[in-house]
């Protein structure tokens, strides 16, 4: 042990530790009851695994030397089993756990394991969401119950019910809480309590506490979904201490037992009165804040000038009438002026291609009649004629004529001789 006022070293505090577990007789061949999780095997044989309940979890170690002489089922995560052993600290860990020396299988492990395998299911389909819960409402009138009806939790909902508000109405739809039959009855007053003509308002469905056995039909899958399809808010209330039921899950509210139920879904009768005179305040400003609006908005109507010179709205508008006429008129003077100055420029357009023509006609003649004077028939005109061959080559030379050669003579009307040609 260190000096009083100094601080223990980690090691040293571990060693304390686990001094003070080692010598607690207590501690030594003890028997522990939970379920398996977590389970692995090494090389060695050596088994390791969780031991757990609601509440808590420890480590275990079942070594070698132990196991081997196990008979029993093989252990498996989900197990209910009772183990026998001691507490040990792990000081390089610095953490307890226990040393299995016995182990006992209790047959229940197959049903927690099957719980499980159900919650994973419902869990993957959304049953549990927090987005599907519907909110309890604050003020009620008419209180469902679904359990048994000779139960102390009937009683005791009942009576926290009308301690805190005595003109509550409570509905009982009775139904068994255990046994085989109770499943399929607990469905059966859960739909009773939703049917609209008894104007439920909230349900509580539960029993109160039980061995886990007594509690199985909180587990049933028919059970969870009555809880989950029911179109009024419901509170689970089922008085337990092992881990949560499937139907505090899939419920919109969960509850410990049925008395805590009944003080959340039943208001009393003060906090009612306080909340209708809050209510009562709130409706009194709220109708003045609207009249005192009520009354700006007309003074401020009437203050418009519409009522108080009605001749300028007649002003305004023939003053509007009188521009949009102006405006039509200029529009139609200035599309009119467009028209009449594209008109002049197509006259002027007109005028440019008539002289252009005139003046290409002149051209025209002038280069026509230098042709005509280039022409062989004015040259005929003038008293001169032209002599061909029978080839219609024209002669040009006497050394192109030969004796008895017949010849053509073209004259200025274009009449034509044949000669023939002597010695």
């Amino acid at each position: 042990m260190p000096e009083p006022n100094k601080p223990f070293s980690v090691s040293e505090l571990t060693k304390t530790i686990k001094s003070i577990l080692s010598e607690n007789s207590s501690l030594k061949n003890i028997w522990v009851r939970g379920e398996i999780s977590s389970l692995s095997t090494n090389s060695s044989g050596h088994i390791y695994f969780g031991l757990k309940d609601a509440g808590s979890k420890i480590q275990c170690a079942y070594f070698y030397f132990q196991n081997r002489n196990y008979t029993g089922k093989k252990l498996t995560d989900g197990m209910e089993v009772q183990i026998q052993g001691s507490i040990n600290v792990y000081e390089p860990g610095g953490y307890y756990n226990f040393v299995v020396s016995k182990v006992e299988e209790l047959g229940r492990g197959d049903i927690f394991y099957q719980i499980e395998e159900l919650k994973k299911k419902l869990d993957k389909l959304g049953i549990f969401d927090e987005s599907n819960k519907k909110p309890i409402p604050k003020f009620i009138k008419t209180l469902g119950i679904a359990t048994s009806s000779t139960g102390a939790a009937v009683e005791d909902i009942i009576r926290i019910a009308k301690e805190r508000y005595p003109n509550l109405n409570i509905l009982i739809s009775p139904c068994q809480v255990q046994g085989e039959l109770a499943p399929n009855s607990i469905v059966r007053a859960i739909e009773e309590l939703n049917n609209p003509i008894w104007e439920v308002d909230v349900i509580i469905a539960g029993r109160g506490g039980g061995s886990y056995e007594d509690l199985m039909a909180f587990n049933d899958e028919k059970v969870v979904m009555a809880f989950y399809n029911s179109m009024l808010p419901i509170i689970s209330a089922v008085g337990h201490q092992v881990d949560n039921l499937i139907t505090d899950l899939a419920a919109d509210l969960r509850a410990p037992t049925p008395t805590a139920a009944a003080e959340i879904a039943v208001p009393e009768l003060s906090e009612a009165s306080e909340y209708l005179d809050d209510l009562e305040y709130r409706l009194d400003l709220a109708l003045k804040n609207l009249k005192d609006k009520s009354k700006e908005k007309l003074k401020s109507i009437l203050n418009k000038r519409i009522f108080n010179e009605p001749i300028l709205i007649l002003a305004d508008r023939s003053m509007r009438v009188d521009e949009t006429l102006n405006k039509i008129f200029l529009l139609g003077k200035n599309n009119f002026s467009s028209k009449k100055n594209l008109l002049t420029k197509y006259e002027v357009m007109n005028l440019y291609i008539k002289a252009l023509i005139e003046k290409k006609r002149k051209k025209f003649e002038l280069g026509n009649e230098r042709v005509l004077n280039f022409s062989p028939l004015e040259t005929l005109k003038r008293g001169y004629s032209v002599l061909r061959n029978k080839n219609k080559e024209v002669i040009t030379s006497l050394e192109q004529v030969k004796k008895g050669e017949k010849l053509e003579i073209i004259l200025k009307d274009e009449k034509k001789l044949n000669v023939i040609v002597g010695e």
